[in-house]
């Protein structure tokens, strides 16, 4: 894996001079894979394709459980798709299930924002998106927040493409396969 041109998406850290970055995103219904991309490739277009013109992979780091766990085949169409829309290369790496507590996000972004959201009138998701944007710490956190409408459907079908293209989509790790994958662009 060519570790050059790539940026990682992930909290508020700066990781060996790469940008690492989060949005706080908000929907109506689910949290599902798609949910994810399309947030991604929101803040990919407004943001990050313009600040990294030349880059050509991306690292994601996500927990492994819930909506996005490794083990899901629909995560995997969905990241696909993402690399397909983004012309990038994707590396998903995943922490282990239950191990959210290393996960470096649930320390330097929830802990802030719920300091923003304490005593705050929540009213509406509207409100908790200004609160949450209003949030900023003395090592140069700020949070950019939005509010995606669209529905999502749970218990979508895998796609014919996805069992015919993943074989040579994606390549798993040799020492952590479940966990640990690159999804190409192409």
């Amino acid at each position: 894996i060519q570790w050059c041109r790539m940026i990682c998406w992930h909290s508020c850290y700066q990781w060996e001079a790469l940008l690492l970055c989060w949005s706080f995103q908000a929907s109506w219904y689910h949290d599902t894979a798609e949910f994810v991309c399309d947030n991604f490739v929101q803040v990919w277009q407004e943001h990050l394709q313009w600040k990294y013109p030349n880059t050509d992979t991306i690292c994601i780091l996500c927990d492994g459980g819930g909506y996005n766990a490794c083990s899901h085949h629909i995560v995997k169409q969905s990241l696909m798709k993402l690399a397909s829309t983004i012309g990038v290369n994707i590396i998903m790496l995943h922490y282990p299930p239950y191990c959210s507590k290393y996960n470096p996000i649930e320390h330097c972004m929830f802990d802030p924002i719920s300091r923003s959201w304490s005593g705050a009138p929540l009213l509406s998701i509207e409100n908790a998106r200004v609160w949450a944007e209003a949030t900023t710490t003395s090592k140069g956190l700020s949070i950019v927040a939005t509010v995606n409408q669209r529905t999502y459907d749970t218990k979508r079908p895998i796609e014919e493409s996805y069992e015919l293209e993943k074989s040579w989509r994606i390549v798993f790790d040799d020492e952590l396969p479940k966990w640990n994958y690159l999804i190409g662009y192409s």
